[in-house]
């Protein structure tokens, strides 16, 4: 049913899940939807933590990440170069908020947990939204970069966030009758629906500069279509083929390890794609050995000639 987590979380184990209903169901003693198999947890010292395999992809998560960061912080003249800083450091405020949530740091249950996950769903509609804005820039829609575009994008950014965290939270809180634990269909639409679309948005102006503004940049097509890839690859192995995998490990991981492996890849791969079309935006191309996808030394000075 449309707005229902129920399916979903029966079949993965989302830190929201812990605090829905199933639609339209006030029935229920106690909140919460349990997936039909989730990932052991680990005794350390008397402390349970959850998901620690996917803590440590977190965790090599912020440490590319910020990798990609320097490196875009280099490229001085290329477009879109404050929006894409913008993007990753949403993506670092993403990743930090699952950590505390998906390794118990915050424990379902406790009554901070509910504004974590709040914060996490937020933080996704802002990578989202972010990342869309970053790709509109590379359509020279406006100037990127400037003071007025950047006030444009921390505005809209702190409104999406503040969307996303105000329906959250009072799903989460059931503190009003329109929307609670068992009313999520507004929950829904912006996790699934908005934030879909923001992504397929953002594929649609990539493909027209790769095929248009480009003129057939097959390097720049290569990356986009691998990022897409691995971020399908992602859905579907925390969406569809959780529970498989789950029960063939015994418990000892799920889909959301390679689920969030597989995200990473296609971050990667974003900043690559981003680095591939804005080559010829820097400056200092001239001072350098090799232009992408074209080769080195005497076809490079042929090329800039």
């Amino acid at each position: 049913m449309f707005g229902d987590f129920s399916g979903i979380c029966a079949r993965t184990s989302l830190p929201l899940c812990t605090l829905v209903s199933p639609l339209h169901d006030f029935n229920t003693s106690f909140p919460g939807i349990l997936p039909d198999c989730y990932a052991r947890t680990v005794d350390v010292s008397n402390t349970l933590i959850f998901q620690i395999g996917t803590a440590f992809i977190h965790i090599s998560s912020l440490i590319v990440t910020l990798m990609i960061i320097y490196n875009v912080r280099l490229r001085y003249t290329s477009v879109g170069r404050k929006e894409m800083l913008v993007f990753y450091w949403s993506f670092i405020l993403f990743t930090i908020s699952s950590i505390i949530v998906d390794t118990g740091v915050a424990p379902a249950g406790s009554t901070t947990y509910g504004y974590f996950v709040s914060f996490q769903v937020a933080m996704t509609g802002v990578c989202c939204w972010t990342l869309f804005f970053a790709g509109l820039s590379s359509l020279n829609f406006w100037d990127d970069g400037s003071v007025h575009t950047m006030a444009a994008l921390f505005v809209t950014s702190f409104a999406v966030f503040t969307l996303n965290y105000v329906v959250s939270l009072l799903t989460f809180e059931n503190w009003t009758n329109l929307i609670n634990r068992a009313e999520t269909t507004s929950l829904f639409v912006l996790y699934f629906i908005v934030n879909g679309t923001l992504l397929f948005m953002y594929l649609v102006c990539q493909l027209f500069i790769c095929f248009v503004t480009l003129v057939l940049n097959w390097w720049a097509i290569g990356a986009l279509c691998f990022s897409v890839f691995f971020f399908v690859a992602a859905e579907c192995l925390l969406y569809i083929f959780n529970y498989s995998i789950c029960t063939s490990l015994n418990h000892y991981v799920d889909g959301l390890i390679f689920s969030t492996l597989s995200n990473l890849f296609a971050i990667m791969l974003v900043y690559k794609y981003w680095d591939i079309i804005t080559f010829d935006d820097d400056e200092y191309i001239r001072y350098t050995e090799i232009v992408q996808g074209v080769g080195y030394k005497e076809e490079t000075q042929a090329l800039l000639s």
